[in-house]
């Protein structure tokens, strides 16, 4: 630390000028650190009878040593070189409270923000760099993208999944980038992060900023931007309807496109669309009507995956005490063929299988094997790159999730 020395006059008029900037704008503020800074280095604050700078500033203008530290560290950071108290260019038209988050961000990441930045987008930053550092797993690939370039295109397909008004927009009225940042950025920023990655968006003029985690950030275009997108999405060009048409329903129809295309496999526990329990029902009771009537003691044709009535106690109707058959009939008449009546009562008359039963994550993981259990927690994790790291971190994140209802496949359950 560069050492001042401060005459009994100077002292005072740093002591006056601290106390006539106080309140006041960002220059005022870097101002109040420049003062605070001299005293602190010339040591002047002695000639009160005060020890240190932090216990000065509280008894003369009230000030905490929190606040104290962030005022000085402000103009340390920001200031010209030299003892003057002036902004370097950059930081000129940022706000007080905006550089004082900003100390909290190294230094080749600060070009990420511009004066028009939320405070709370580069809090965000902040918990998106401290989430990466304390989880190694996310320098693994994204996405199973191995390039910062293919990382940041499977992102900016998270985001258009996340945004159906912003795709479908791009389909059917978006023609140029201006319209597009206008879209995606009303107020002049906006930040997004999805993974390793981190995306800062301004007006058209200023663009893009991104920060792949590990690398310096980048800056890109809103054409580029739009490009990807039509890169990702042109095959599903479907206009003001593009987004049902990749990942939702579409219009009059009564199924999503992607599970028309390929079903989802079974171990992804998030979901895709793949409706569980009436899908197998209808296709359960189309099953039965095609079946040719046999006869009452033969087995009823059993759909894969689809139980006996006999398995469910519950479904089956209390014995119903009538008048005795036997009497009415010859001795003779078989028991069995009896039996099979009883048997087949409860099924309903419109062949109707019974709906399938939901269970609880816990008990589908139960009847896993041990690699089977390890093959789908893997996969779950795969679906969580939304959800903050802080928050896997939680217990109660956990019971929730091993609570939730799913299907016999580990599907989260439709009702």
């Amino acid at each position: 630390m560069e050492y001042v020395q401060l005459s009994m006059d100077e002292y005072i008029q740093s002591k006056n000028d601290i106390k006539n900037n106080l309140g006041g704008i960002v220059k005022s503020f870097v101002r109040i650190g420049w003062q605070l800074t001299r005293i602190d280095r010339s040591g002047a604050y002695k000639n009160d009878g005060y020890s240190s700078i932090a216990e000065f500033a509280a008894a003369e203008y009230g000030m905490t040593r929190t606040g104290v530290s962030r005022f000085m560290n402000v103009y340390e950071t920001y200031s010209t070189d030299g003892d003057t108290p002036e902004l370097k260019e950059q930081y000129r038209e940022f706000k007080f409270s905006q550089l004082t988050e900003l100390l909290q961000v190294q230094e080749a990441d600060r070009q990420m923000f511009t004066p028009e930045v939320k405070r709370e987008d580069i809090r965000e930053f902040q918990r998106f760099e401290k989430e990466n550092e304390a989880d190694p797993a996310r320098l693994f690939d994204w996405k199973d993208a191995k390039s910062p370039e293919e990382k940041l295109k499977a992102t900016i397909q998270e985001f258009c999944r996340e945004n159906k008004d912003i795709l479908n927009a791009v389909y059917s009225s978006i023609t140029e980038p201006k319209d597009l940042a206008e879209m995606i950025s009303p107020s002049g920023s906006r930040s997004y992060r999805k993974g390793t990655v981190y995306l800062m968006f301004y007006d058209e003029s200023k663009g893009i900023m991104v920060k792949v985690f590990g690398e310096m950030p980048v800056d890109i275009t809103y054409r580029y931007f739009l490009d990807v997108v039509h890169s990702l999405f042109d095959e599903y060009d479907a206009g003001a309807h593009t987004w049902e048409k990749c990942f939702g329903v579409l219009p009059g129809e009564g199924t999503t496109a992607q599970k028309q295309k390929e079903p989802v496999e079974p171990k992804m526990p998030e979901y895709s669309g793949e409706i569980t329990g009436k899908v197998q029902e209808d296709i359960s009771a189309e099953k039965v009507i095609e079946k040719p009537e046999i006869a009452p003691a033969q087995p009823e044709e059993q759909i894969p995956g689809q139980d006996s009535i006999d398995q469910h106690p519950k479904y089956m109707p209390e014995p119903v005490q009538g008048p005795d058959i036997s009497k009415k009939k010859p001795e003779d008449s078989a028991p069995e063929i009896h039996k099979e009546e009883q048997k087949s009562d409860p099924v309903p008359e419109n062949n109707e299988a019974i709906p399938e039963k939901a269970i609880t994550r816990k008990e589908y993981l139960e009847t896993l094997t041990l690699y089977g259990w390890a093959d789908y927690v893997a996969a779950a994790m795969r679906t969580f790159g939304s959800i903050p790291f802080s928050r896997l971190r939680e217990i109660s994140f956990w019971e929730e999730w091993l609570c939730e209802k799913v299907d016999k496949k580990g599907r989260p359950w439709i009702e």
